[in-house]
């Protein structure tokens, strides 16, 4: 029997509707039963997506469950990280799903050429599968292997980990986790690590990857204090981020990619809009200041984002004083 090249990891919570879905979608993938394995973590779940992987489990030996009392995704993913057996890592959501038979050859490119990391493109749709136009233009051609800061400097940083093919060890080397305390924004902090410091990394065209947009998962909850604790997790995701690229620039003498400060840019940009929205200015400036990162650059081609309306909104937001004042109107109009 030869080596377990792939391990899939899911981290798992009250997807019944999606889980089966993505557990079929997973294992059409054009590999044998020894190349790869999926690992399955249940977040605490409250419906019936254990019972789902269960009884998938049953017929399909490459599937193993793993449980945890719920403590997030970020704790999932890492508790199934300590278990991979794979050369090689691919992070699925379980809402989401993989077209069949193309991870094969993506992981045959992978390893023929000792990649760190392979990146590849996704396609999103709504929940009921109707394809989605993409906001931004993410579908990069493909390119020969690359180093991490070289990639970084001619494409953009995407913060979705699940589109990347990672190398176990070389996430293992680095000894990079997800950071627990983050409640989203999490994969942009862990992005910025490998990926930027990596010796070898290519990009495929090839789009395996489909993305559910769905208006009720955890990116969308409305609860006030929800939302306040994404506020602040997106702002400590963005001081991650500086902090990655202030070692690297320390390192090696060279100044970051654009592409990595600006996903730092745009995590603070929008928790100074979502504060906004819902009254949280004052913390959520605080804590900027605390990580010495106020006043910050507006978003940018760099992170995909450009026109004017950027650079007008961004104006009003590094005038503390008209954001506070501005956060007060919008919370009286929305009572």
């Amino acid at each position: 029997m030869g080596e377990t090249l792939l391990t899939f990891i899911i981290p798992l919570f009250n997807t019944e509707a999606y889980v089966l879905r993505c557990l079929e979608s997973v294992v059409k993938q054009g590999l044998r039963d020894y190349e790869y394995e999926v690992i399955v973590v249940d977040d605490g779940s409250t419906d019936r997506s254990r019972e789902i992987v269960e009884e998938f489990a049953r017929n399909h030996p490459v599937v193993r469950l793993l449980r945890q009392e719920n403590a997030g995704v970020s704790a999932a993913r890492n508790l199934a990280l300590d278990h991979a057996r794979g050369r090689y890592i691919q992070f699925v959501d379980s809402d989401d799903s993989l077209d069949a038979f193309m991870m094969a050859p993506l992981l045959k490119r992978a390893v023929d050429n000792n990649l760190d990391v392979l990146v590849f493109n996704y396609y999103s749709v709504d929940v009921n599968g109707k394809v989605l136009p993409l906001s931004r233009d993410d579908n990069h051609p493909s390119t020969g292997i690359l180093t991490g800061e070289e990639y970084l400097n001619g494409h953009s940083m995407t913060p979705y980990v699940w589109r990347f093919l990672v190398r176990r060890d070389y996430l293992n080397q680095g000894k990079w986790r997800f950071d627990t305390s983050l409640i989203v924004c999490e994969d942009g902090a862990l992005i910025a690590q490998f990926l930027l410091n990596a010796p070898r990394v290519a990009h495929d065209i090839t789009s395996p990857y489909c993305y559910v947009n769905r208006s009720d998962s955890a990116m969308h909850n409305p609860d006030r204090e929800h939302l306040r604790r994404r506020i602040i997790s997106q702002v400590d995701s963005a001081a991650s981020i500086n902090d990655t690229a202030r070692r690297f620039e320390s390192a090696t003498g060279r100044t970051a990619p654009a592409s990595v400060l600006g996903v730092r840019n745009v995590y603070l940009f929008f928790s100074m809009t979502k504060a906004l929205m819902c009254g949280y200015v004052n913390e959520t400036l605080a804590r900027i200041r605390q990580y010495g990162m106020y006043p910050f650059p507006c978003v940018g081609p760099e992170a995909n984002y450009t026109g004017i309306m950027w650079r007008v909104i961004h104006r009003f937001m590094m005038c503390p004083w008209l954001w506070k004042c501005l956060s007060r109107i919008y919370c009286l109009i929305r009572k």
